[in-house]
């Protein structure tokens, strides 16, 4: 009698195997879900991640003009910076004169826009308190200093002293209009002073 020979079945073969590789199995699919797992242990353990808020470059400082007049080496209108000081300007207009008197004044003090800086000369201690009065206040062309006149737009050293010069040998002035009629200023620069000054006394 023939015996017959065990031939696997199929499916026990499938078993068999998968029983065998069963933790490599296990192993592949839980090795994403460990990842996670320390992806997200790793965050909560560094914290939040700071705020980077980008402003962009630095806007350039605000450009003001200012008058620098009196006992400079260039007498005139410059541009600076918002945040300058009485020192920039006064280097701007190349400096102090040899005749300047730089301690009667701060130089530390901060520029304003339309402003105007006045270095005394020596010996000119009241012209600079009159020169920083009230920007409001009208200036006398009857008694005001040359360096004083000087400060106003378009008169210069020249012409203030022309002014002075002419009242003390022609008498003072009854009428500003007197600075047009005496053939020291022009029309045109007289317009752009007519509110700024007076004859009062």
């Amino acid at each position: 009698m023939a015996t017959a020979i065990g031939i696997p079945h199929r499916g026990y073969s499938l078993l068999a195997s998968l029983e065998r590789y069963r933790w490599l199995v296990i192993g592949l699919m839980a090795a994403p879900l460990l990842i996670g797992i320390g992806v997200l242990v790793d965050r909560q353990l560094q914290g939040p991640q700071p705020l980077v808020i980008n402003l962009g470059e630095t806007p350039p400082a605000s450009e003001i003009q200012v008058y620098v007049a009196g006992a400079v080496s260039r007498p005139g209108v410059y541009f600076l910076s918002d945040g300058d000081r009485w020192i920039d300007a006064v280097e701007a207009a190349g400096g102090p004169s040899a005749d300047a008197d730089v301690e009667a004044i701060n130089l530390a003090r901060r520029l304003q826009d339309e402003g105007q800086v006045l270095v005394p000369r020596l010996g000119e201690q009241a012209a600079l308190g009159a020169a920083q009065a009230p920007q409001d206040e009208l200036i006398n062309i009857n008694s005001a200093p040359a360096a004083v006149l000087d400060s106003l737009s378009g008169i210069g050293e020249v012409r203030s002293q022309n002014i002075v010069d002419s009242r003390e040998r022609d008498g003072p002035f009854s009428r500003i209009e007197e600075l047009v009629e005496r053939k020291l200023i022009p029309q045109s620069v007289f317009d752009q002073l007519r509110e700024l000054i007076t004859v009062g006394p």
